[in-house]
């Protein structure tokens, strides 16, 4: 049987007060103990989850919920794939109607990807992997609502990788020949992924990480061989994260039985051609670390424990040095910017918790200090934004108070004449890694 790379924590509900940082949102789900195993954050509204049986991790769940308004409500729902033994892989939501998920049997592989089109009433089969001993669906995303991969283990000497330009209506095999073979032996894992904008990245059983920058039609190879070639062996777990093409970030941990003694960081700003190791504060090993994520676009990292012990949240600017936001069992966790991010937890009724919201925008005191080297002006404004910073710029995003990008440039200046009165977001990311965020308002 081949290896799943996370373990799921059982259900401790902690006491603990929560942060500022964090609000609570009730994830909706009929049962009490629902965890989240997995998210997707496809805009500042709209978040599809789905989850696993707090207290009894042998019990399989097909059941998602979902939010379009922000958190402010959320809907659950059964996944029906039509066989009640399918293990859900992972959901690719991109709006209140239209989700994907990817579900494979939890000894024989195979699989495919089920789409619904009604907000989760009902399921359709899109695609199915055919190849028993081969084909293993190791997940399902959408970029959007036409263009969506997905990825199975190698089957006839290739990784299976299918794309659909038309929301899975028909798919398409990546070639041999747009993806780099695979080693002998080597294989995917079950949820063993991450996407950014156009970039897709898994890794593999043989320690690689495959990547796309677009959208999964070719892929290059990266030999982190040295840093996660032991992934998922009784003593050895992990995680990766990337801000965009070239900013990444592996996390890599040992264990002595179910005990975490060891914590590394790998952090590259070439695409994955160099790593290097990050010497970090404020995070140990026991910890034990079960999700990181970057804010898009950002080199602001956001770090989640499900330990009954010692869990917690954190945030970091390049992961260097880490800053608690609270002591509280979190599950996944992910963000559409630096004011919208989103953490799975456990709910104790279908009216009481399981999700947290982020209240703030993420700042650490090492972003701060870059953006006091950086003026924003003026401020307030009633259309023209400058931008002055020893740095340069590689893109300017201004977003309204929903997270919602309402303009781009990659120009020092900037016009809002065109938008609304009111508050806005401008981020500016520089071609140094760092990224400089501040509000403005426009009069």
């Amino acid at each position: 049987m081949k290896r799943i790379l996370f373990s799921i924590t059982a259900l401790l509900i902690s006491s603990a007060s929560f942060a500022q940082y964090w609000s609570t949102q009730n994830s909706g789900f009929a049962a009490p103990s629902r965890g989240i195993s997995g998210m997707e954050v496809y805009d500042a509204n709209t978040v599809w989850a789905f989850a696993y049986n707090g207290l009894s991790t042998t019990t399989n769940v097909q059941e998602f919920t979902k939010t379009s308004n922000g958190g402010t409500t959320w809907t659950s729902g059964n996944i029906n794939v039509g066989n009640t033994a399918l293990r859900i892989t992972n959901i690719s939501g991109v709006s209140a109607t239209t989700a994907w998920v990817g579900a494979f049997d939890n000894t024989a592989g195979l699989g495919g990807v089920w789409k619904t089109s009604d907000g989760g009433a009902t399921w359709t089969n899109q695609h199915m992997l055919t190849t028993a001993g081969q084909s293993w669906t190791n997940y399902v995303h959408f970029f959007d609502a036409n263009n969506g991969i997905v990825g199975g283990d190698p089957e006839n000497g290739e990784f299976e990788i299918y794309t659909t330009s038309n929301g899975g209506t028909t798919w398409t095999r990546v070639p041999g020949t747009s993806i780099p073979d695979p080693l002998t032996d080597e294989y995917g894992y079950n949820g063993g992924y991450y996407s950014v904008g156009n970039n897709i990245f898994f890794y593999t059983g043989k320690g690689r990480i495959y990547k796309s920058t677009d959208k999964g039609l070719t892929w290059t190879v990266l030999a982190t061989n040295s840093i996660i070639s032991d992934f998922g062996g009784a003593t050895v777990s992990g995680d990766m994260a990337w801000s965009d093409a070239n900013t990444g970030i592996i996390l890599r941990k040992t264990f002595t039985g179910q005990t975490p003694t060891g914590l590394q960081l790998h952090r590259t700003t070439d695409g994955g051609a160099t790593w290097s190791q990050v010497t970090f504060t404020g995070i140990t090993a026991a910890n034990n670390i079960s999700d990181i994520t970057y804010i898009p676009g950002t080199t602001i990292l956001v770090a989640a424990s499900s330990s009954n012990t010692s869990g917690g949240s954190w945030k970091s600017n390049n992961g260097t040095t880490w800053t608690a936001i609270d002591a509280v069992q979190h599950l996944s966790v992910k963000c559409f910017n630096a004011s919208t991010c989103y953490s799975g937890g456990f709910n104790t009724s279908a009216t009481i918790g399981g999700m947290f919201k982020s209240t703030q925008v993420l700042a650490t005191s090492e972003t701060v200090s870059k953006a006091k080297q950086t003026s924003v002006y003026p401020n307030p404004t009633k259309g023209e934004i400058n931008i002055k910073t020893d740095q340069k710029i590689k893109m300017i995003s201004v977003l309204d108070m929903s997270g919602k990008t309402v303009i781009e440039t990659d120009s020092g200046k900037t016009d809002l004449s065109s938008l609304p009165k009111g508050t806005y977001i401008i981020k500016a990311a520089l071609t140094n890694g760092t990224s400089i965020t501040e509000k403005v308002i426009k009069q």
